[in-house]
């Protein structure tokens, strides 16, 4: 497989983390997952947007940096599938972050990601907003409930525009209108299916 290291990308409660624990198992590759738990600022942010954005992406660009760091340190040799792709900080910053802040955000993300070796392949999970509010109310996190109807239409959008630019590594977009586990056994399937092609395109797009 061409693929050392992929990353699961996509909307909050799109499901990466369950797609990850799947295709890791049935590739044996190890998985790593985010730490956003453990961030103090993110609840906050759900209450303060305004006020504690720029707080919160710079924790979590922070948190995803070390992170990925010691992955690359402890486990360069091994296939690697992580539920989020360090680009992830620009797309939430650009979304959340003022202007003017983003800008200064933009040149230290430059500085730090060059440090932070790419992913080969990122696969992002798009679905409606009505499949990712049903799935926020289901994993019950206490924080999540109060995320507004318009903040991930916000982030849909920005996710089918990021991703459609062209990137230093592969993409596949799978677009599907909900999530359920029919629907599921069909993006794992569509993926394994994709890991085996020779020279894909740089941006595939499936729809299920």
């Amino acid at each position: 497989m061409p693929y050392k290291f992929i990353c699961i990308e996509g909307n909050i409660g799109v499901g990466k983390t369950t797609l990850v624990k799947k295709l890791a198992q049935h590739i044996d590759a190890r998985s790593f997952f985010e730490e956003f738990d453990e961030n103090p600022w993110l609840p906050l942010f759900y209450q303060q947007p305004k006020e504690t954005a720029l707080a919160v992406e710079l924790s979590f660009l922070t948190d995803r940096c070390k992170q990925l760091i010691q992955i690359q340190r402890e486990h360069n040799s091994e296939t690697i599938i992580s539920d989020y792709c360090l680009d992830k900080c620009l797309l939430f910053a650009q979304a959340n972050l003022t202007e003017e802040d983003f800008k200064t955000y933009k040149k230290l993300y430059g500085r730090i990601s060059a440090t932070i070796k790419k992913p080969d392949l990122v696969i992002v999970l798009h679905t409606s907003v009505e499949a990712l509010e049903s799935n926020i109310k289901t994993r019950g996190r206490v924080y999540e409930q109060t995320i507004q109807t318009t903040y991930l239409e916000k982030l849909n959008k920005a996710y089918l525009q990021f991703f459609s630019e062209e990137k230093e590594y592969v993409v596949l977009n799978i677009n599907c209108t909900t999530i359920d586990a029919k629907n599921y056994e069909s993006i794992f399937n569509e993926v394994v299916s994709f890991l085996k092609i020779n020279n894909p395109d740089k941006n595939t797009i499936i729809k299920i």
